[in-house]
């Protein structure tokens, strides 16, 4: 098995295990953990020895919190000047649209926190189960930036008017709030987060592994046109954002104590 950089990589009983591990930034997703899950999932593609994925978070408790993941490295970003869309794009969008074709059945396993980018994540997996510990919600909105992938994804899993609730608001949500919402399908106690996800595993290994791939192949051909024409729309928006006085303002107040950003419209 390959060497994966910001991740760790298992196999149990036909269930292969992705873990986030960068607790000290939160399980933040940087660069090499996009690149790595993507690697992961191309080396298990053909593999029958791996029946179903599990992705989580490293679960130290890191500054009195558990992160599955606090969303995209702000801090790389910021090395970038933000200006490097094209690069960010296909580093983002490249293992999330790997993860729609997969396939084997992906499970999200929340065990804490779950923001941006890292909630997005969890929208590209076919189940999550979450802690009851665990928070979430898209917290780029109220940095500048807008969700530009859970538009499309969300309303399928929440519907609209929650969708444009979270969106608009930006604030974060409980486990139970998601679950009643759709937005995961359990929420169990903390320590037992992963033996659920595993049970959750064996049942889907009840099912025929071409029974898996022509399902997820159905579905994603059914939102293919749709999510590609919306994907290729990102674009332009992303353009005027990246490249906006508020997004910067909006990393730079984080960067800066997480103070109250002012925002100028511009």
């Amino acid at each position: 098995m390959a060497k994966y950089k910001e991740i760790k990589f298992e196999v149990k009983d036909e269930v292969g295990i992705i873990t986030i591990d960068r607790p000290e930034r939160r399980n933040a997703l940087c660069r090499d953990v996009w690149a790595s899950i993507g690697q992961v999932l191309s080396d298990t593609w053909d593999d029958i020895n791996v029946r179903v994925i599990i992705l989580t978070g490293n679960d130290d408790e890191y500054k009195g919190g558990r992160a599955f993941s606090a969303g995209l490295d702000i801090k790389e970003m910021s090395s970038t000047g933000f200006t490097n869309l094209g690069d960010f794009l296909g580093i983002l969008l490249d293992p999330c649209e790997l993860m729609a074709r997969y396939p084997k059945p992906i499970i999200a396993a929340i065990n804490g926190y779950a923001y941006a980018g890292g909630l997005e994540l969890t929208l590209w997996c076919d189940c999550a189960i979450a802690a009851d510990d665990a928070v979430m919600g898209f917290w780029e909105n109220r940095r500048g930036l807008a969700s530009g992938v859970a538009f499309l994804l969300l309303p399928e899993l929440i519907g609209m008017r929650h969708t444009k609730e979270l969106l608009l608001t930006g604030k974060i949500i409980s486990s139970g709030e998601a679950h009643r919402m759709g937005l995961v399908n359990q929420v169990v106690p903390h320590n037992e987060l992963m033996n659920a996800a595993m049970e959750m595993a064996e049942g889907m290994k009840k099912v025929a592994p071409l029974s898996h791939k022509w399902t997820k192949k159905w579905f994603q051909q059914g939102y293919h046109y749709t999510r590609t024409r919306a994907i290729g729309s990102l674009w332009e928006p992303f353009q005027e954002l990246f490249h906006s006085e508020d997004v910067i303002e909006g990393f730079t107040s984080f960067i800066e104590g997480n103070r109250e950003p002012k925002w100028r419209g511009k």
